[in-house]
């Protein structure tokens, strides 16, 4: 066309050149833009005197979503430029080098436009700032919310730390969590945690006002008081919840329901602990009949108190396909049940299940997901051709790997009792566990769940401790009217095939009813404990809720996990970065739980805000860790010095004491106990205390105890510390009355129904209610004795118990340490004898203080308590 234009055709051609320039104006802008990108300008990556916003939330990015460690965000950049390309700017600078004859020399390097280690340390200060900025933008868009606070606190690399959330609902109804601050705690105390609640909020309105926010301190920011609290059941918890409300004692708003679920199933848990140690004659002492078997099952796991529990982690920890703690041994147990269902494929019927290692769930978490959860796949793994099969071949072939814990787990696997007890908390679990958890999942109002779900789970306890049977067949399952609706996966369907082959297995079983029976009730009553508010009569029960109520409470979610879940983050943040400084340590956490990034991307004026927040946390950062540890440690050290100064002084008060019961001359006849009164007699015993006696208490409950105890321990010391004479028990006491010293003349006639002994007179009421209270001595019987002795019970009126004397039928009786047989039909048994020193019988003494009479015919039991005498007491 251009051929056939003549000279003149000027126009045409001018507008096809405008046409031309604009599209090439559009291609060099499109060219310029992604020269851009591929080679970005240094000011995308510092402005001024510092890195960009841009730049600084690549990297907040990276730590708080990525979950980078630190010191390798930086080389993310190059991979990343490498990657697509991109080639990122430089700039020369002199850097340190060496020293040559004492002076530092320095050299010229190209160094990339990237922040380096130190500065993303620093990124995370910064968003520490960032975040208090957050969550004062949040109160103050919303100051008519009711915020519900939720703390906790957990201690990380020896430093104990709080974490403080605030809740609320936002415009669409939703419950919103977002995290108020995660400190350092330097007491314990609910004041110390109401303190720290405090200065944390001081902290957001500063932060406000710093950043032009707000035009001072805005005093809804620094006095700002949540409408309600939510924690666990700890006094100290609830106290400091209170403080933080500012309401009076006893005002107290409903605790965690997860906490309460806990605690009430762990106490199911133990009623089934108790049923299966007495079925399996185990006590607390560890019966001796079972040490062989308490010591596999209790040597090697974390619960030394429950055999079940022990299996059940024991399986768990076996088959642990990856741990936290090191140990990942299920690996092998996977690759042979694979193995062995790959090459029975089509043999093994559709409703019987072998494997699955993954539904065991792993080692951490509450205890009713370690042991409840995890019984009916540890029932599973019991059956023939599952792990029972895998670890019986490996003790054939005696592998070496997992040898104590394969061994404890096969013990378990084939005792009935403690596979009884694993099928009962498979069955509690799948009649109440998951429906609870389902209830408390959700986000709807507190009110409209916990009223309506303690009532109906403390009914179902109650039903279903009466009629157990009914639990085991299915007939009898919680069913609560605000669950949500159970979710159909597939481990899921695996979980019903095994609940229904443990019914079939617990049908029928008296245990196991016995263990559900005992294990409702226990569940039923701490429902009445850990739910009581929700209860009928309770502060929140249905009947007591009002609009105003709901109102206040409508920002309170059901548990109190979220500051747990603050935990869990900073844990996975530690095993990442280490020991660091708390102020970059919850700037990463913080921000990871509240994009924190996004919050400032989003800002208007965001880069201006970022400087400012980077002079704030460079301003904090200038006191080094050591400082703020000593800080602290003054803090730390004048509790310490009062408690220090408290113990110091009681041990000098000990030291004096001791020197001052050295000083005492110890009484050893009891003839020198006569004349003692009150304080010289406790500090007789706390004489044989100091000589390392023990057995006694140095408290006694009145004058004749001390007495009696005093005595023994002399007798103990020495026999022949007796120097009394005879009748005569060196303590005065009441109901008995020692006659006047009478002189010559007649004899005194004697009273009807008045006993005389020696120079004591009591009547026969009196002699009726004799009880004795205790026998001063001790004897003991060598050589041991050949024949079983009947059983005898002593009397309730004993203080000290002599074992009994064994005696023989036909009348044996002693020359010296030659035994004589008898003439009687029993045959002869050897009697004991008596040990050189010691008195021949041991001396009783009666309540009122003075010897009994009769010794020979030996102890006379309590009338009041319906015993008769005893024979063959004393020696």
């Amino acid at each position: 066309m251009r051929a056939n234009r003549r000279f003149y055709d000027i126009e045409p051609i001018a507008e096809e050149n405008a046409l031309l320039r604009e599209q090439l104006a559009e291609a060099r802008a499109e060219a310029a833009k992604y020269k851009g990108i591929a080679e970005p300008d240094a000011s995308y990556f510092r402005n001024g005197g510092g890195y960009t916003l841009e730049h600084d939330l690549a990297i907040a990015e990276c730590v708080t979503k990525a979950r980078v460690s630190r010191n390798q965000v930086p080389r993310l950049f190059i991979i990343f430029g490498r990657f697509y390309r991109i080639k990122l700017p430089t700039h020369v600078q002199r850097v340190p080098h060496k020293k040559v004859a004492g002076k530092m020399t320095y050299v010229e390097r190209t160094l990339l436009y990237v922040g380096g280690k130190t500065h993303v340390k620093e990124v995370c200060a910064v968003l520490n700032q960032a975040h208090k900025l957050q969550v004062g933008v949040q109160l103050l868009e919303s100051p008519n919310d009711s915020y519900c606070y939720i703390s906790d606190g957990a201690e990380s690399l020896q430093t104990d730390y709080l974490a403080q959330l605030l809740s609320h609902r936002d415009a669409s109804g939703k419950l919103q969590t977002i995290a108020l601050d995660l400190s350092t705690l330097h007491g314990k105390s609910s004041e110390a945690q109401c303190a720290a609640f405090r200065e944390s909020m001081r902290a957001v309105a500063e932060i406000c006002r710093d950043l032009n926010v707000t035009t001072a301190v805005e005093p809804m920011l620094l006095n700002f008081t949540p409408s309600s609290s939510m924690n666990d059941r700890a006094a100290p918890a609830r106290k400091a919840a209170r403080l933080v409300r500012g309401v009076a004692e006893g005002e107290d708003d409903p605790t965690c329901a997860h906490h309460g679920i806990v605690n009430i199933f762990e106490g199911g848990r133990k009623e089934i602990d108790k049923v299966l140690k007495a079925a399996m004659n185990i006590t607390e002492e560890q019966s001796a009949a079972d040490a062989a078997k308490i010591k596999n099952m209790r040597t090697h796991v974390g619960w030394f108190s429950s055999p079940s529990c022990s299996l059940i982690y024991q399986t768990v920890k076996y088959t642990a396909l990856f741990s936290s703690k090191g140990y990942a041994v299920g690996s092998k147990f996977r690759q042979w049940i694979l193995t062995q269902l790959a090459a029975q494929e089509g043999d093994i019927p559709g409703d019987q299940l072998l494997g699955s290692v993954e539904d065991l769930l792993a080692i951490c978490g509450s205890r009713d997901y370690v042991f409840f959860m995890n019984a009916a796949v540890t029932e599973r793994f019991s059956q023939d051709g599952s792990l029972l099969t895998f670890l019986e071949e490996e003790d054939t072939m005696g592998a070496e790997a997992g040898g104590k814990l394969r061994k404890s787990i096969l013990l378990g696997f084939r005792s009935d009792y403690i596979m009884a007890a694993v099928r009962a908390m498979a069955l509690i679990c799948d009649s109440a566990l998951w429906e609870l958890l389902r209830a408390i999942g959700s986000d709807t109002h507190i009110l409209d769940i916990l009223p309506v779900m303690w009532p109906e789970t403390l009914a179902f306890f109650e039903a279903a401790a009466a009629a157990p049977s009914k639990v085991v067949d299915g007939s009898l399952t919680l069913s609560l009217s605000v669950a949500r609706e159970a979710k159909v996966t597939p481990r899921a369907t695996r979980a019903a095939i095994d609940i229904a082959r443990i019914r079939e297995k617990a049908a029928g079983d008296t245990i196991i009813e016995k263990m559900l029976s005992s294990a409702f009730t226990a569940m039923a009553e701490g429902t009445r404990n850990h739910a009581s508010e929700f209860l009928p009569g309770g502060n929140f029960c249905s009947e007591k809720i009002t609009d105003e109520l709901r109102q206040r409470l409508s920002g309170m979610p059901t548990t109190s996990t979220s500051a747990e879940r603050t935990f869990a983050l900073g844990r996975d943040h530690d095993q990442r970065a280490g020991a660091c400084r708390d102020d970059t340590r919850s700037g990463a956490i913080l921000g990871a739980m509240d994009n924190t990034h996004e919050f400032m991307r989003g800002r208007e004026k965001g880069e201006e805000e970022w400087r400012m927040l980077r002079r704030l946390a460079r301003r904090g950062m200038k006191e080094t860790m050591a400082e703020k540890r000593i800080a602290a440690g003054r803090v730390a050290a004048t509790e310490r010095n009062a408690k220090l100064e408290g113990h110091r002084a009681k041990q000098a008060a000990k030291k004096k004491e001791l020197a001052r019961l050295e000083a005492i001359p110890l009484a050893t006849r009891y003839s020198e106990l006569k004349g003692m009164v009150g304080d010289e007699l406790v500090d007789q015993l706390r004489k044989h205390k100091l000589l390392g006696k023990k057995g006694f208490t140095v408290t006694q409950p009145n004058r004749e105890a001390y007495f009696l105890q005093l005595q023994t321990l002399l007798l103990e010391a020495d026999p022949a510390a007796n120097d009394l004479e005879d009748g005569d028990s060196g303590i005065t006491g009441r109901g008995i009355r020692k006659k006047s010293a009478g002189g010559g003349g007649k004899r005194k006639k004697k009273k009807k129904g008045v006993i005389y002994y020696m120079d004591y007179e009591w009547t026969q009421e009196e002699e009726d209610d004799f009880e004795v209270s205790a026998i001063v001595g001790k004897v003991r019987f060598l050589p041991p004795l050949l024949m079983p002795p009947p059983p005898l019970t002593p009397s309730p009126a004993l203080t000290h118990c002599l074992p009994p004397v064994r005696v023989h039928a036909g009348g044996c009786r002693w020359q010296g340490d030659v035994c004589e047989p008898g003439q009687g039909q029993g045959g002869h048994r050897p009697l004991p004898r008596r040990v050189e020193g010691l008195p021949a019988r041991p001396r009783l003494v009666r309540a009122g203080g003075q010897p009994r009479r009769g010794l020979s015919q030996g102890v006379r039991g309590a009338r009041r308590g319906g015993g008769g005498s005893r024979r063959g007491v004393g020696a």
